[in-house]
């Protein structure tokens, strides 16, 4: 019978212990966490018109990389990739873009559907993009617009909301 007691006093101080030791008004979330979560309810976008240029090395494709500015609604920059899946003509496309801006807030998911004229290539090839996902800062974020591809370049603009 003593040993039962002391065995349940012995839980109850490590239930308690655990309790007091998970506590979050403590303060002590990761820098890095209550970075995102400010930005997240704070100013990640704001609604509003925006422009996206991204430039890419093309060497690589269908799987391209490389850089983007935001600017308008969203004002940030980084690195990006494009997944590029064309028709069998050539003439259309679906991509997959995942912007990463540089300071760690999270990533931005946006598909393309893009349509190529064949002479001349550029102003005429256009397209359509819309957000789809995002992740830390961006995980409601929503928008979309049209898109031109001058070379090596896709110039999104148009609305988040």
């Amino acid at each position: 019978m003593m040993l039962k007691s002391r065995l349940m006093l012995l839980m109850a101080g490590a239930a308690l212990m655990t309790i007091a030791a998970c506590n979050k008004s403590d303060g002590l979330t990761s820098p890095r966490s209550s970075n995102i979560n400010s930005a997240t309810k704070s100013d990640a976008a704001k609604k509003g018109a925006v422009t996206i240029t991204a430039v890419y090395d093309f060497s690589t494709y269908p799987l391209v990389f490389g850089t983007f500015t935001a600017t308008g609604a969203l004002e940030l920059s980084g690195t990006t990739s494009m997944d590029i899946g064309s028709n069998k003509n050539g003439q259309r496309a679906h991509c997959v873009v995942i912007l990463t801006p540089d300071d760690g807030s999270g990533t931005i998911t946006i598909h393309q559907e893009c349509e190529f004229a064949i002479v001349p290539p550029y102003p005429l090839n256009k397209g359509e993009w819309h957000i789809v996902s995002g992740t830390g800062a961006y995980t409601d974020l929503k928008g979309n617009g049209k898109l031109t591809m001058p070379p090596d370049t896709e110039l999104m603009t148009g609305t988040i909301y």
